[in-house]
């Protein structure tokens, strides 16, 4: 290793206490941050920090690859940016996940696969240009509630921040609905606003779903539910309220129209094709 006096009085020195890794949330050993790559051996982790986007990721978490066009050491997400410059790997990574974990699974009263939900929170997270945390937890927004999926598996793969998204928004199943409900409107009022976007996205598209389904079989799509139609619209209602953080999107916008159409507009001539 590097003579630290060739950088002063430990100045440019990282305690790897410090760091975490920023996907397993672990602590790790890093190199001198202002001298020669160069790694700290000891009984902890070990770890490079990448020259382009100074991301922090111990070795059990990252592959690091060499740079031919720098000729230094960069993590893959920078190498991917440097020689391909093509759609993130993690929406890849995470969208396989999400389609093996609700394999089987449908949407609530149709033969329509549950993945069809999922693929649609994560257009309306593109399409409002969130960033990519984001839109991974929304991709895996129902793991935790609707699968056998662990926190340690999302921490793990995806990081805290993004685990920390999911938990948010996952509600406990073991309540009644309204219970459910209540409490989830309480959480969402008080939640960051990347929790809020994810929340927002998840509840419109689902709104959109019962839109479409009223103009093809009006009300008896309510048959559907666990909750009665004023109760349903209620918990909108109220979600529509709470949402406080984003109501400059438009997502949110879009959300707030389509509760108002679903629940206001008369739907007595739509009966089922």
């Amino acid at each position: 290793m590097a003579d630290d006096k060739e950088y002063g009085d430990n100045e440019g020195i990282i305690e790897y206490e410090d760091i975490l890794c920023l996907k397993c949330n672990r602590p790790i050993i890093l190199p001198i941050k202002d001298g020669p790559f160069e790694r700290y051996e000891g009984d902890g982790l070990k770890g490079l920090i990448c020259p382009e986007c100074n991301r922090q990721l111990c070795d059990d978490c990252a592959k690091w690859q060499k740079s031919e066009e720098n000729f230094h050491t960069i993590c893959f997400e920078c190498y991917d940016i440097e020689r391909h410059n093509r759609f993130d790997m993690s929406f890849h990574k995470a969208i396989i996940f999400a389609a093996r974990k609700h394999n089987g699974q449908l949407r609530k009263g149709t033969d329509i696969p549950y993945i069809s939900h999922i693929m649609e929170v994560m257009q309306i997270l593109i399409e409002n240009k969130c960033r990519e945390g984001t839109i991974i937890a929304g991709i895996l927004h129902d793991t935790l509630e609707d699968t056998d999926t662990t926190p340690e598996e999302i921490q793990k793969l995806f990081g805290m921040s993004v685990l920390d998204i999911v938990l948010s928004v996952t509600e406990d199943k073991s309540l009644s609905w309204l219970n459910r409900k209540s409490v989830s409107i309480k959480h969402i009022k008080k939640a960051y606003e990347e929790t809020q976007l994810v929340y927002c996205a998840d509840k419109l598209a689902n709104i959109r779903s019962i839109y479409y389904d009223l103009k093809n079989i009006g009300d008896k799509v309510w048959e559907r539910f666990n909750a009665k139609k004023d109760k349903i619209q209620w918990y909108y209602e109220s979600v529509v309220k709470e949402l406080s953080k984003i109501t400059d999107t438009d997502m949110y916008f879009d959300l707030k129209e389509m509760v108002n159409d679903v629940f206001n507009l008369d739907w007595s001539n739509y009966t089922e094709k």
